[in-house]
C-alpha cells in the first residue's frame, strides 16, 4: 500500500467497504497512542494490548456510523478509552497494584542531535514516566492526552465525556501533582548520589 497516496478519509472510506488496506492504514497510524491511553488506565501491558484489540474491532465495526464532522481519531480514543473503563469494572483491578512495562516511555518525538543529549532525555522521559504513573488514574489520562496526544480541551471532552471546567481542573491538578511527584522522585535521586 502507498502512503502517499493515501489519506485518512480514504483509508476510512475503504475500511467500510471491507478493504483490507483501509483497515491496515487506520491500524497502523493509530494503534501507538490507543496503546498508550489503554496502558495508562488498566496499568497492564497485557490488558492494554487486548483492550487495543477490542477497541479496534468496535470502531471497524462501526464505522459506518463516524460523523466525519469530527476527528476519526477523537473518536476512535473516545471507543479506546470507554473499552478501558469497562475492562476495568469488569475485572475489578487494583490500579495501584500494577505496575507498568520497563519498556514504556513516553511518546516524545527524538530532536537530540548526539548519544549524550538523547541520554539525557531518555533520563527525563523516564523521569517524567514514573512521576505519571504515580498520578491518579483520571490525573494520568489528561495528562496523556493533553500533552502526549496534544488534544485540545474540546478533544479531550469528547473522548471522556467531561466537560470543560471538568477538564482544566483536573489538568490543573495533574500539574501540581506531576509538579510534587517529579520534585520527590528527582529529590530522591539527588540523595541516592550523595
Amino acid at each position: 500500500m502507498d502512503e502517499s497516496n493515501y489519506s485518512e478519509d480514504t483509508a476510512i472510506e475503504r475500511a467500510i467497504v471491507g478493504d483490507e488496506n483501509g483497515y491496515r492504514y487506520l491500524l497502523e497510524k493509530y494503534k501507538g497512542f490507543a496503546f498508550t491511553i489503554a496502558l495508562r488506565i488498566v496499568k497492564n501491558g497485557e490488558d492494554a494490548e487486548e483492550i487495543v484489540q477490542d477497541a479496534f474491532i468496535k470502531a471497524f465495526k462501526n464505522l459506518g456510523r463516524f460523523k466525519k464532522a469530527g476527528k476519526f481519531s477523537t473518536w476512535l480514543y473516545r471507543i479506546v478509552y470507554t473499552t478501558s473503563l469497562t475492562s476495568l469494572r469488569g475485572r475489578r483491578l487494583k490500579l495501584d497494584s500494577l505496575d507498568e512495562p520497563e519498556n514504556f516511555q513516553l511518546i516524545l518525538p527524538d530532536t537530540y542531535a548526539n548519544g549524550f543529549e538523547k541520554l539525557i532525555k531518555k533520563d527525563k522521559i523516564e523521569f517524567v514516566n514514573r512521576a505519571i504513573s504515580k498520578l491518579s488514574e483520571v490525573e494520568n489520562i489528561v495528562i496523556t492526552l493533553y500533552y502526549t496526544n496534544e488534544c485540545s480541551i474540546i478533544e479531550i471532552g469528547k473522548i471522556t465525556g467531561w466537560n470543560t471546567s471538568t477538564i482544566k481542573t483536573r489538568l490543573y491538578r495533574a500539574r501540581q501533582n506531576l509538579y510534587v511527584e517529579l520534585s520527590y522522585l528527582l529529590k530522591n535521586e539527588i540523595n541516592d548520589l550523595k
